[in-house]
């Protein structure tokens, strides 16, 4: 089964190829040695103001009694988002939580409801860029109706997870045949810990860290804005916030490995709008990439170290 999802994975790496395969490689090659590194150093510190942020927002759903310094929960943070990197969904970085001294089941849930803001904003986001930027192009227009049957699903997967009943039906036979017996009784407490402090999560919180997730994404626009210019990309902020909520959702896809293949099909396509060549798109796109895995490997430090 782990095999299988591993090949599942491969699937962008497929579409990466073909990608490659059908572009100047030299053009793309170019790109990348006239490369500007002083706005990729600046992009780079735009990533500090940006974790800070997303550390403070994920605190404000840890109760007072769990809640961990700030310096701790950006390297918590930081060290989820190496795990994610290697992950289909980047579902790597629930591994934060094992940053808090609870329980299992009660520091899962603070991470899940800060990734399902991360990913609520993003989409809600995504769909005010592809309704602008599929205008443009009456044979993408469709594509905008495809994207709110996604977030449509999205926003019954939260009305599912919301209900115990539902899950554990769900749920049910997978915990009966598939979860080893000793590791049963953990998963079974565990899962009532999660829904009991699921009920006392309070929506003051939740709408706090909502707003703050919109703060962290705008102030991470900057980074990626800051990167458009290390290749050349004359592109406004508003074009980069139009842009990049759609990048970052289709690498969420868990048909790829950070994000490989999916992220630059994208590019090539909401660039192509722009009048954007193929090889820049990608550029682009591959910047993104070497940013986070620059940042995934301080997080491997840290991963490595608990």
């Amino acid at each position: 089964m782990k095999n299988h999802f591993r090949l599942f994975g491969l699937i962008g790496i497929g579409i990466f190829i073909y990608l490659l395969l059908n572009i100047d490689l030299k053009s793309l090659l170019t790109y990348f040695k006239e490369a500007d590194i002083f706005y990729f150093l600046i992009s780079l510190l735009f990533i500090i103001p940006t974790i800070f942020v997303k550390g403070i927002k994920w605190l404000l759903i840890v109760s007072e009694e769990d809640r961990i310094p700030l310096p701790k929960a950006i390297i918590a943070w930081v060290a989820g988002f190496s795990a994610g990197l290697i992950t289909p969904g980047r579902v790597g970085d629930f591994l934060r939580a094992k940053f808090l001294k609870v329980r299992l089941g009660k520091s899962l849930l603070t991470v899940l409801v800060d990734r399902i803001n991360d990913v609520l904003v993003l989409f809600l986001l995504g769909i005010f860029s592809v309704f602008i930027l599929f205008s443009k192009k009456n044979s993408l227009f469709n594509l905008s109706y495809l994207f709110i049957l996604f977030f449509i699903l999205f926003l019954i997967l939260i009305l599912v997870l919301r209900n115990k009943n539902i899950v554990e039906k769900i749920g049910k036979p997978f915990y009966k045949y598939l979860v080893p017996e000793k590791f049963k009784e953990s998963i079974g407490e565990n899962f009532n810990i999660f829904y009991r402090n699921f009920e006392k999560l309070g929506k003051r919180k939740i709408l706090g860290n909502f707003l703050l997730t919109i703060l962290a994404w705008f102030v991470g626009f900057l980074q990626y804005w800051f990167l458009s210019f290390t290749f050349g990309l004359n592109l406004s902020y508003f074009s980069i916030c139009l842009i990049t909520p759609v990048l970052l959702l289709v690498q969420l896809i868990p048909i790829s490995i950070s994000g490989i293949g999916t992220r630059e099909a994208a590019a090539v396509l909401l660039l192509g709008i722009f009048g954007v060549v193929p090889e820049l798109a990608i550029a682009f796109s591959l910047g993104i990439l070497i940013e986070d895995y620059i940042l995934g490997l301080i997080g491997l430090l840290f991963l490595i170290k608990k």
